[in-house]
């Protein structure tokens, strides 16, 4: 039993040797003759190699019963009515199986093998098999029945002297059905073509195939170079590629039919029912069509559900056309490309759709990190008012008066602003002030915080986007006023400086310098903080860029910290003016 299994799993590892084996008891039968007992168990044999080589069905697969029946059939059929005619149609089958496997095949040594197989069937079918199947009055002037017998059989030797390869057993076997059914029907038109030949001209059957090969020969070498032309004409082969690719519709049209819709025009939803809509116009014969995408948000129907359902199911979506007769195979195949390039340009805007709402989620983040300094800013002046307050006694004093109308319309507009970038974090802007008001109004801000303010340049006619220099003024001043809680005598100086660039903003403080690793992250991203979210500066910087602004730490050492915010084209601050 194991020897059994040994042969097995080398034969499946060597099919060469199978096909050689079958080609041997072919001619053995041939020799012998169809009509008697040896041909016949030898053409028999033949059928079992044939089965074990086949490319159809791997060895590992298990034949159904009705498998097993059509095979005893063709076995019976091959037993008891075996003869020249059985046999010419057997071989043109089996040369169409083998010519099918020679276009695939990746080895050059195998492909050789194949092709050699492939001229001993055709010869044998030409001097061998039809020859008997003439009238007996047809004139054969050479003696090719002794061609066959004794000089057929050297095709085997170069055969056998090919180098072998061993195949890959899991490897499913391909075959090229296209091919097979172009051989076996060219072979038929020889064949059909010699007989018609001798009846026409009254030639031997050797000219008259000698002829039809010429004309055969010709024929294909003009559709060879038809198919695929060295000139300017595209050739048939791209004819018939558009063809397959059409549907009716030319490919290239219905891409740019797809691309057209605009991609931010209405959702994923709108542009499948508008898609739907295109393709039953220009595929005429389309009764109608329903759709439904694979999540259920949406399903439609373009014309009437009339005729005969063909359902084309994709991930994404599910379409069902409609038509009056059933839909061949080959324009499944094209409508399946039509159906799948909408499904991607389908999937492409659902993505468009998922990053616009993903850039509002992150506009409403980046927002609302920024306003929560804005809050905690405008909390920080409430606190001091409070704390003034709880200062006062019955009657309010005149300072305190003026402080509470001084502070509290500002932090009322201050407020204002916020809810109003609340509300709408996508729509955020910055209206443009006078740079000397503005600094003016600062300044009363933040009298009691002990920053020196000072002013470089003429700066009565200069513009400054208020929302960004009010938050980068908050920002930086706030972080050099949590250093005065651990260093008491810190100071604080605030610089507004005209340039030709436009104006520049800077704060300094004379307390310890940020960590190295610290000042190379600001602006890139959040930072570590201790009393904050840490990313009052990254949001800083990206609020900067969208003004076209930079912010930078333009120095960073003991005794000198200082902030910098520049136009995106000027240069920073020197140190003397600050």
């Amino acid at each position: 039993m194991k020897d059994f299994v040994s042969l097995g799993r080398w034969l499946a590892e060597h099919p060469r040797w199978l096909l050689m084996a079958q080609l041997v008891l072919l001619h053995l039968t041939l020799m012998a003759g169809p009509a008697s007992a040896l041909g016949r168990s030898l053409m028999m044999a033949h059928l079992g190699l044939f089965v074990l080589w086949q490319p159809f069905v791997g060895g590992e697969k298990k034949l159904a019963r009705e498998h097993v029946m059509m095979l005893f059939v063709v076995v019976g059929i091959a037993a008891t009515f075996l003869n020249f005619g059985l046999l010419t149609l057997w071989v043109m089958l089996l040369a169409s199986i083998i010519g099918g496997k020679i276009f695939i095949l990746g080895s050059r040594w195998t492909r050789w093998f194949h092709l050699l197989a492939l001229a001993y069937l055709v010869a044998t079918l030409l001097v061998f098999l039809l020859p008997p199947l003439l009238p007996s009055a047809v004139l054969i002037s050479v003696p090719l029945d002794t061609v066959a017998r004794y000089f057929l059989p050297m095709v085997f030797l170069p055969m056998l002297a090919l180098p072998g390869e061993r195949q890959v057993t899991d490897r499913r076997e391909m075959i090229d059905f296209a091919y097979s059914v172009f051989i076996f029907l060219l072979l038929a038109v020889v064949l059909l073509g010699a007989i018609a030949g001798m009846l026409l001209t009254g030639l031997g059957y050797v000219e008259s195939l000698l002829v039809v090969l010429v004309v055969m020969g010709g024929a294909l070498l003009f559709l060879g170079w038809v198919w695929s032309p060295r000139g300017a004409f595209s050739g048939l082969g791209a004819l018939v590629s558009r063809y397959l690719l059409s549907a009716n519709l030319p490919f290239e049209f219905w891409v740019e039919h797809l691309a057209a819709y605009p991609l931010e025009a209405g959702r994923p939803e709108d542009f499948l029912k508008w898609a739907c809509e295109r393709l039953t116009q220009e595929i005429t014969w389309l009764s109608g069509v329903a759709w439904e995408d694979t999540a259920g948000r949406s399903k439609g129907l373009v014309g009437g559900e009339v005729g005969q359902p063909t359902v084309f199911r994709r991930s994404d979506i599910c379409l069902t056309l409609y038509t009056a007769q059933p839909l061949t195979p080959m324009l499944i195949w094209q409508l399946n490309i039509l159906i799948h390039l909408m499904e991607e340009f389908f999937r492409a805007r659902q993505r468009a759709q998922q990053l616009r709402q993903l850039s509002y989620l992150q506009a409403v983040y980046e927002t609302g990190s920024r306003l929560t300094h804005d809050i905690k800013n405008l909390l920080q002046s409430l606190n001091t008012l409070c704390v003034a307050a709880s200062r006062e006694g019955d009657q309010p004093s005149p300072e305190f008066q003026r402080l509470l109308m001084r502070q509290l319309p500002t932090v009322a507009q201050r407020l204002q602003q916020t809810l109003d970038k609340l509300g709408q974090p996508s729509m955020e802007s910055s209206s443009w002030v006078l740079a000397q008001v503005w600094w003016a109004d600062v300044e009363r801000r933040f009298s009691d915080q002990g920053v020196q303010f000072s002013s470089t340049g003429d700066i009565s006619k200069a513009l400054v986007p208020s929302s960004l220099f009010a938050s980068a003024l908050e920002n930086m001043v706030q972080n050099a006023l949590e250093k005065r809680r651990i260093l008491p005598s810190l100071k604080v100086w605030a610089n507004l400086a005209a340039c030709p660039e436009g104006v520049i903003l800077s704060v300094e403080d004379d307390g310890s310098p940020l960590p190295q690793a610290l000042a190379e992250e600001i602006g890139r991203g959040p930072v570590a903080s201790d009393n904050g979210l840490g990313i009052g500066l990254y949001q800083l910087s990206r609020q900067a860029v969208t003004s076209q602004y930079v912010l930078e730490l333009a120095e960073n050492r003991a005794g000198a910290v200082r902030f910098v915010l520049r136009p995106a084209t000027g240069a920073t601050l020197q140190k003397g003016q600050v």
